[in-house]
């Protein structure tokens, strides 16, 4: 869930390793690469096993597991506006973050041999109604990559994040911001994760510096996105930002309402939720108060929402016996 965590692990070590490590779990199996089918109609809802979140606003059913969910790592998912499909992050590996440094030596090791097995981590494709997964295409390079938090602009323009270049330079270079296949470099030095472009106010939201704040690139697409990087204002960032983790933006196609990921109110970042505010002005330097949309026992974060507004997703943290995290993603929908 927290990129952070798992991209920039994957980057601290990346040195030559000697000795091939042996990871703490069996990989998942990985899909094979291909394109989806056909998606179902929009009145085809998909199914799956009643979740533990709560969503704080009448007419949405209970949020389900989605189907395609295995014991590997599914996390940062987006679903399109009409709601034909899911792109998410998938890793084969069910407890990603303690295995970071073990699976980051083995990619470097070989790395023909990761992105056979898939361990790179790679964007996958759902097509309604979600029960299976195929590689994007934008994943089905030769060379390994860790690549996540897909988003689709109104015009088709796919932004995520990447660590491709770091990878070919085999040196620590921050995760940024990919375009359509095309490294963005906005200056910052830092981890840049969870692009959200909103083509109605030319605004691109974006984590930065990791998950900790939310920042904003204002008219970036005029500024073939070089323009200045600040930090979004309060409310949308608390105002002790430092310590608060603000993060995961999503915000409705006519850039009014803004979803984002937080731990206000609590620091333990065991009590990760979802929040809605709305645009009070024009220049966007003005918002509401943060109101909790979604609620969980356990960390949820990265929502996504239809075009219409009546479907959602999100992603989910869960704790094995072991003590192990895992993650997977849900699905909900209105029902008035």
């Amino acid at each position: 869930m927290k990129q952070f965590l798992v991209l920039s692990g994957l980057l601290v070590l990346l040195v030559a390793c000697g000795e091939e490590p042996q990871l703490p779990f069996t990989p998942a199996p990985s899909p094979t690469p291909g394109e989806p089918p056909t998606p179902a109609p929009r009145e085809v809802y998909p199914e799956g096993e009643p979740g533990t979140a709560t969503i704080h606003e009448p007419g949405w059913m209970t949020p389900v597991k989605l189907p395609f969910n295995d014991d590997g790592w599914e996390d940062s998912p987006y679903i399109t506006r009409d709601g034909s499909q899911i792109l998410f992050f998938y890793h084969p590996y069910p407890d990603l973050i303690t295995a970071v440094d073990q699976i980051t030596e083995q990619i470097l090791s070989n790395p023909e041999e990761a992105v056979a097995q898939g361990i790179d981590g790679k964007i996958y494709i759902s097509p309604r109604p979600f029960t299976t997964r195929y590689v994007h295409p934008i994943s089905q390079g030769d060379s390994p990559a860790l690549e996540c938090c897909a988003y689709v602009s109104l015009s088709g323009d796919l932004f995520y994040v990447s660590t491709r270049y770091s990878f070919e330079l085999g040196r620590g270079v921050p995760e940024t911001v990919y375009l359509n296949g095309e490294r963005l470099d906005f200056g910052t030095g830092e981890d840049e994760n969870n692009p959200h472009y909103c083509d109605a106010k030319d605004e691109l939201w974006f984590d930065c510096p990791g998950d900790a704040n939310l920042c904003i690139m204002r008219n970036a697409a005029a500024s073939n996105f070089q323009g200045e990087v600040e930090l979004a204002p309060y409310p949308v960032n608390a105002r002790d930002y430092e310590a608060v983790q603000d993060s995961q933006a999503f915000l409705t196609d006519d850039c009014q309402t803004l979803y984002i990921t937080s731990n206000r109110g609590n620091l333990d970042l065991d009590l990760i939720q979802i929040y809605r505010l709305r645009r009070l002005d024009e220049e966007g330097y003005q918002w509401s108060e943060p109101e909790l949309f979604i609620s969980n026992p356990t960390p949820i974060a990265e929502l996504s929402m239809t075009a219409d507004g009546r479907e959602l997703t999100f992603a989910q943290i869960f704790w094995r016996e072991d003590g192990t995290p895992g993650i997977d993603i849900y699905y909900s929908r209105r029902t008035d």
